[in-house]
């Protein structure tokens, strides 16, 4: 997982003032989603250990099924097992995985991936875009991922492979 964080910042370290090819922000994402899934997949892994070691049985004296085991406050025969001062250190947490860890794994596995823009507009060429009616030229390495103009990649994108 450090290797994962490491990458990113020699991909996008943070004083890069140029905007980086597509293939270099794609590692640096795919390092972020690596480290997201492993982090979460890390928690479910040491409650998976705990259950089969330990073991925990439910309440009906029953092996757990896999939507049983969890770290997490609705895996009541997991929490059962613990200590008292372990199931405070967990619900003294809880808060930051729920918001955090939570939210960006069940986004990446289910909905929408963990993205980096490809740049960002700096404040100084943002004012300068609002406070005038001419529109503000980009450079032309920042229209290398596509139409400006849709959201929508073009046949031709897909046809020539640019969107793999």
């Amino acid at each position: 997982m450090v290797r994962a964080i490491d990458v990113v910042f020699e991909k996008l370290p943070p004083e890069l003032d140029t905007i980086p090819d597509r293939d270099t922000v794609v590692d640096a994402t795919l390092m972020i989603q690596a480290f997201v899934l492993n982090a979460f997949g890390c928690l479910d892994n040491l409650a998976w250990i705990w259950v089969c070691e330990k073991p925990v049985l439910n309440a009906r004296g029953k092996e757990l099924g896999p939507l049983e085991v969890g770290l997490g406050p609705k895996r009541r025969d997991v929490r059962a097992s613990f200590s008292k001062e372990f199931v405070a250190y967990l619900e003294k947490r809880q808060d930051w995985v729920d918001k955090h860890l939570k939210g960006f794994r069940d986004s990446l596995a289910h909905r929408i991936p963990l993205y980096i823009p490809p740049y960002i507009v700096s404040p100084r060429l943002s004012k300068s875009t609002t406070s005038s009616k001419k529109p503000v030229e980009m450079p032309s390495e920042s229209l290398t991922w596509g139409s400006t103009t849709s959201c929508r990649p073009s046949s031709a994108d897909w046809a020539s492979g640019g969107l793999g």
